[in-house]
């Protein structure tokens, strides 16, 4: 294999183009001194903890018990995020590293053991005496913990005995197996074919370089790189089908444990999403497949091809423009496309860019994708693989709007209500996504512009809306299916995403052999049903983003307290700061609706 079709070890990356986690930790020995001195409290959170398990009867003395138990576990906890993230984001660096694999082992080894030790607080604290929660929500001293003692009393009846939640948590790190089995699978272990580029040199696929292959305007390269990707995932068929499904029995076995009615309920009830969301996300999907299948025809006659197939659906039609960019150049283009947000908002963003909080290029060994993680003692940080082409400089400002939620967050609320949900955790990154295109198409009058921004929009909604809800179904069924009793294999699980990728597409697209495995390769399973809030963010995203384009300052307000209001309101009313509520079924289908229009114009520039 040439030379230059080698991914860079990360020795041969300039600095400026790496992540600072010296603002996390500056040595590795500090890291080592911070664990131990955690490893050391231990003991003392311990007789915190049973100090509310036996409370004293003196009104007073109990206030400062509980109080200090609540301190304890908080500070416990927030000192193990900030082992956690800096161990795991060293070890993304590359994951080939055994020194990193090893802190973030010990690290998982510790909150299994600190999650034992303070497992019992929250049966305990609910087997104080009747009316001491309730009066220490409303007490001052209290005022850092008072939502998570009214989501307490709410999970009162799924919340068991202090020995039954010491051994449950015990069993942490092995309900965590299959998820950490399937990325040393993927990320370290796995090795893809080599397939001719376009111009018939021999390129390694990775998961960095599918999304370029993916996208080719050759045909023969988007085939090879699907087929390629996908058989050799099929090669491992058993071992991730048996990873998967001992993932979806874990959520079945916690779901009742603690009594709920289905593992979907359990996931959802901590922050109080009722199950119509859920439910009513597919059905307003559902209901909106033919403006899909519209989009997908015009497609098959836009790419003149007798059939159309998976592999053709990344590809943009529009030949006549492209975004192909360096990295400094994409950052100067989000940054003008976020000048709607303010120079507080810009500022922030320009200090990330300049201040080393983005981590940019692939590696090898380097861990593939992007996301935007942090601790509460540190900025937040972006792990990109850029490549040049439009879909990293969307991601780059969709990892921004991740980071900047974290910001905002962390600046406003205490620690304890610093961690936002999940349900929201996508609107901020879809705001900034859909505020980029609306600024390039409102800068770009040439039709060429308009097709392709438009129809890279266009395929944002079907990759986030549709696709993420198509697997929103795809667990609901698995873990369905495993509720039963029905056995979990490759093979009833490639025929389950088989059946929904004909539902959603079989109108309009061919659908090969090789779709079947690709369930197997979608890391977001291992976090049960995380995957529908994609498409209920990027609903409620499109809303906000229109409405801060429409209205200006005061709705850049409004999404500011939004973005600052972290799990001090649950979720639903987070967003109702922002002037939508995802309660309601129709929010979904108002975004919908845009598609639909925007599928008339995208169809309306081609004739």
């Amino acid at each position: 294999m040439p030379e230059e079709t080698k991914l860079r070890e990360r020795s041969e990356i300039e600095n400026q183009w790496k992540w600072k986690l010296e603002d996390i930790f500056p040595t590795n020995e500090s890291w080592e001194s911070e664990f131990k001195s955690l490893k050391e409290s231990l003991p003392r959170i311990d007789q915190s903890v049973r100090a509310v398990a036996s409370p004293p009867d003196d009104p007073a003395e109990l206030h400062d018990v509980v109080l200090s138990a609540l301190n304890d576990a908080s500070d416990t906890n927030r000192l193990l995020s900030k082992l956690y993230v800096y161990a795991r984001m060293r070890r993304d660096e590359d994951n080939r590293a055994a020194l990193y694999q090893g802190f973030v082992q010990r690290v998982e080894a510790m909150e299994v053991e600190s999650g034992a030790i303070m497992a019992p607080l929250r049966p305990a604290l609910l087997a104080l005496p009747e009316g001491a929660l309730e009066s220490y929500i409303t007490d001052q001293a209290f005022k850092d913990y008072d939502e998570e003692l009214r989501r307490l009393l709410r999970d009162r009846a799924h919340t068991l005995s202090a020995d039954q939640e010491r051994i449950i948590a015990m069993a942490g790190e092995m309900r965590d197996a299959p998820s950490t089995i399937f990325d040393m699978l993927s990320d370290a272990d796995m090795k893809f074919p080599v397939i001719n580029d376009e111009n018939g040199n021999p390129v390694e696929i990775t998961h960095g370089r599918y999304g370029q292959m993916i996208e080719s305007r050759d045909r023969r390269v988007r085939r090879e790189a699907f087929e390629g990707l996908h058989d050799t995932f099929k090669k491992y068929a058993n071992t991730i089908g048996a990873a998967y499904a001992a993932s979806v029995k874990g959520d079945i076995f916690n779901s009742r444990v603690h009594k709920y009615d289905s593992a979907l309920a359990a996931s959802l009830a901590p922050n109080d999403i009722p199950i119509a969301v859920y439910d009513g996300l597919v059905e307003a999907v559902h209901s909106h497949l033919p403006a899909l299948s519209k989009m997908l025809s015009s497609r098959k006659t836009l790419l003149g091809v007798e059939e159309l197939h998976i592999y053709d659906l990344y590809v943009n039609v529009e030949e006549g423009f492209k975004l192909n960019v360096s990295y400094p150049k994409a950052c100067e283009i989000v940054m003008e496309a976020l000048a709607p947000l303010g120079e507080e908002y810009t500022g922030i963003v320009r200090r990330a860019i300049s201040e080393r909080w983005i981590d940019v290029y692939e590696s090898a060994g380097k861990t593939s994708g992007a996301y935007s993680w942090g601790t509460y003692d540190a900025h937040p940080y972006v792990l990109l693989n850029y490549v040049e082409q439009f879909g990293s400089v969307s991601t780059l400002a969709h990892e921004l709007g991740h980071l900047m939620h974290s910001y905002y967050t962390n600046a406003a609320q205490p620690y304890s209500k610093s961690d936002y949900s999940m349900f929201v955790a996508e609107v901020a990154s879809t705001v900034n996504e859909i505020l980029l295109s609306m600024d390039l198409l409102s800068k770009n009058g040439d039709p060429a512009a308009k097709r392709f921004l438009i129809g890279e929009l266009l395929e944002s909604f079907r990759g986030t809306v549709f696709r993420q809800t198509m697997f929103a179904e795809f667990e609901r069924e698995t873990h369905a299916m495993a509720e039963r009793g029905e056995p979990l294999t490759h093979e009833s699980m490639s025929a389950l995403y088989r059946s929904l990728n004909e539902r959603y597409y079989g109108a309009s697209v061919t659908i090969d052999e090789a779709v079947n495995a690709e369930w197997s390769r979608i890391p977001h399973f291992y976090r049960n049903f995380y995957v529908y809030q994609y498409a209920t963010g990027f609903s409620a995203a499109a809303f906000i983003a229109r409405r801060i384009l429409r209205e200006g300052r005061l709705a850049v307000e409004d999404y500011k307290k939004f973005l600052s209001a972290g799990s001090a309101v649950s979720p639903i009313e987070a967003l109702k700061l922002a002037g939508i509520d995802m309660s309601r079924k129709e929010s979904v289908g108002g975004a919908l609706d845009w598609f639909n229009e925007l599928v008339d114009e995208y169809i309306g520039l081609f004739e």
